[in-house]
């Protein structure tokens, strides 16, 4: 039995781990410009996460990692600060996070461009 939840608990750990990597493989962080809005990415440690910041908004949206397409393409998935109200798709056409889509939950899309 001490064997099996040894086992278990490294099999959780790496999961754990490659998750955490994950969110952070891509450099999203930064500035954008998101249709006419503009808004500003940035890592939490604290919610192992990403946060949006949206000009004229209050508080913040969390990003999570979500996939990467044969195409290239780099999904993000952003969701209300209790991580699991879904607000929208950030879907990057570049691996350097530069340019892209958004797919808001109303199913309104937007271009994506990050400033310098």
């Amino acid at each position: 039995m001490k064997k099996l939840l040894t086992s278990l608990f490294f099999v959780v750990l790496i999961f754990a781990a490659q998750n955490i990597y994950s969110q952070k493989a891509y450099d999203v962080e930064g500035r954008y410009s998101v249709g006419k809005a503009a808004c500003t990415i940035e890592w939490s440690e604290s919610s192992k996460a990403f946060r949006v910041y949206w000009d004229n908004g209050t508080g913040y949206t969390l990003l999570f990692y979500s996939d990467e397409y044969p195409n290239g393409n780099i999904v993000y998935t952003e969701y209300e600060d209790d991580g699991a109200t879904y607000t929208g798709t950030f879907t990057f056409t570049d691996s350097a996070c530069n340019t892209g889509s958004y797919d808001r939950w109303d199913g309104k899309k937007f271009s994506i461009k990050k400033r310098n």
